[in-house]
């Protein structure tokens, strides 16, 4: 495998933005103009975008259009990372529903045509995939050019994971010190449900505003700028442990 030793060198960035660079320029050299990597550390989490260990060099508009619309709950190559192993060829015909082809006709508007999915299952349960998409027409030509590189992109893949592990894991050493209040992690347990500020202040015999002034505390303590981020890392901490 003429990449390998390109691969082995992510295991040596000690910095995500230098690391996540890396890999969209060794895609590219596959002939593939954007990559997308997401993690969700901890096999409880909603499967949600959120929640999940995410880097690519999608267009911005793409991203959050397809955050907004959680279009994650109709992209079949989500679902197929989700139930198998294998490697997933896209193309136009495995997006069979109405929404999902009317995703893949917005998305080739950003130059997501065509594609190579690659499942992602970790020894700890963490759930994944990386995505190596290119703008070219899907057809005979591209499928075959695509099979002929699935042993470098599966490789590939586990180097990608395994350099990842020490980004997940510092995103959560550098708050381990932090201390919560009973109340936050009251707060945060109920949070991490999915309800909403009014329902947790039902259940803890308190107003609605005084449950938005602990997430405010937690998220400083955090340095997150959501409660959703803020619910992550206190899972991956193992101070809260969702049902």
């Amino acid at each position: 495998m003429k990449f390998i030793e390109r691969f082995a060198d992510l295991l040596c960035h000690d910095n995500v933005l230098d690391w996540r660079n890396q890999i969209f320029k060794l895609a590219h050299g596959f002939g593939y103009e954007q990559t997308m990597l997401a993690i969700l550390p901890h096999p409880n989490l909603p499967r949600e975008a959120e929640y999940a260990f995410q880097h690519s060099n999608y267009s911005t508009d793409w991203h959050e259009k397809y955050n907004a619309q959680k279009l994650g709950h109709v992209d079949p190559t989500v679902t197929h990372c989700a139930n198998k192993s294998i490697p997933l060829i896209w193309s136009p015909e495995i997006f069979s529903t109405r929404k999902q082809k009317e995703m893949y006709e917005e998305a080739c508007g950003y130059g997501i045509r065509s594609g190579v999915t690659l499942p992602i299952h970790g020894a700890r349960s963490e759930l994944g995939m990386v995505c190596f998409v290119s703008d070219a027409k899907p057809g005979r030509h591209f499928h075959r050019q695509a099979i002929h590189s699935l042993p470098d992109f599966s490789c590939f893949r586990d180097f990608i994971f395994e350099s990842s592990l020490k980004f997940i894991k510092c995103s959560g050493n550098t708050i381990k010190n932090i201390q919560l209040t009973r109340r936050e992690l009251e707060c945060l347990k109920w949070g991490a449900t999915g309800i909403n500020s009014w329902e947790i202040g039902y259940l803890l015999n308190c107003t609605e505003a005084t449950v938005n002034f602990h997430f405010k505390n937690i998220r400083r303590k955090f340095n997150t700028t959501s409660r959703q981020q803020a619910i992550v890392r206190a899972i991956k901490l193992g101070l809260i442990h969702p049902d």
